[in-house]
């Protein structure tokens, strides 16, 4: 391989992976498509391997392509951060941030706080995506992604914001309706409403003082919506298994009330992370995105614990 390999060339390369379309590739990067073409073939005789198999329906990546790939993309992630992280030095914070929020505290909290920072930080640019199902940071393109469970992956970085308590609810409709719920025999006559990563049916686990007791739940309402479990519950169409940090403006208010409050359920997971990739520099932009997050949660977070 020629040591004096090209970054251009190697931009070109991964821009024709990523969009499997030799005339796209070229646009984003500015050039011809015959002189794309022309670039990618000293590309493939630089490294002396064939990186690419045309079609004439498409492009196929060959398995030295794919290593390169991978290589590739993080020394251009690298070399976009570190002039970032110059461009930052002695100036207001600035740059990219590609971030991974999940859909429950995305919807309902954090993307008031994305917003403020935006205002704060107007020389910092945001990308964020709003999903439960980014399987790790390096592969979903982002810098930064919160997390809610109770077994943060060993192959992030992982810092633990705050515990996630959860909760059982039901509108004072429902519950005039139902009668007091007490027991678990009368828990489980009433429709559930509960996320959707909990599966089809599951064991609904409540614990006190150490007892616990499990119940196989099978919901009448699922979803990886937030937002609209918290409407079911509202409308009076069940129990809802929530996070407190959906529901406690609504415990407060009235407008919900706690089943068995006596016992803590378990959730979806225990704690709020927020996940970076290892061995990877995070940028000023990133950090102070992070310590932004941190500490408008930390404000906020007491309100979502249990009641004593």
């Amino acid at each position: 391989m020629d040591n004096k390999l090209d970054l251009n060339l190697l931009k070109l390369f991964v821009a024709v992976v990523q969009c499997r379309n030799l005339s796209e590739a070229a646009r984003r990067t500015g050039m011809t498509r015959s002189n794309a073409s022309r670039q990618l073939k000293a590309l493939e005789q630089a490294v002396g391997a064939q990186l690419l198999r045309r079609t004439t329906r498409h492009t196929e990546v060959t398995e030295a392509g794919q290593l390169l790939y991978a290589h590739g993309l993080r020394m251009l992630e690298e070399m976009e951060m570190a002039c970032a992280s110059i461009d930052s030095l002695g100036k207001s914070v600035r740059g990219d941030v590609r971030i991974r929020l999940p859909t429950g505290l995305g919807h309902l909290y954090l993307t008031k706080v994305l917003l403020q920072f935006a205002k704060e930080y107007p020389d910092v640019s945001l990308r964020v995506l709003i999903n439960d199902f980014i399987g790790d940071v390096v592969h979903a393109e982002v810098d930064l992604a919160l997390k809610i469970t109770s077994t943060p992956p060993d192959d992030h970085v992982a810092r633990r914001i705050c515990n996630i308590a959860w909760s059982l609810c039901a509108s004072p409709a429902f519950v005039a309706k139902a009668g007091d719920i007490e027991s678990l025999e009368q828990l489980i006559k009433c429709p559930m409403i509960a996320p959707a990563s909990l599966g089809k049916r599951f064991d609904l686990k409540l614990e006190k003082d150490g007892m616990q007791l499990v119940m196989r739940a099978t919901p009448r309402l699922q979803s990886g919506d937030y937002p609209y479990l918290l409407e079911a519950a509202l409308a009076g169409l069940g129990v809802a298994l929530l996070p407190r940090y959906a529901i406690w403006r609504h415990l407060q208010a009235g407008t919900l009330k706690e089943i068995m409050p006596q016992y803590e359920p378990e959730g979806v997971g225990n704690g709020l992370y927020l996940l970076t990739a290892p061995n990877r520099y995070t940028t000023l932009a990133t950090r102070t995105l992070m310590d932004y997050i941190t500490k408008q949660i930390s404000t906020h977070e007491p309100s979502w614990r249990r009641l004593p």
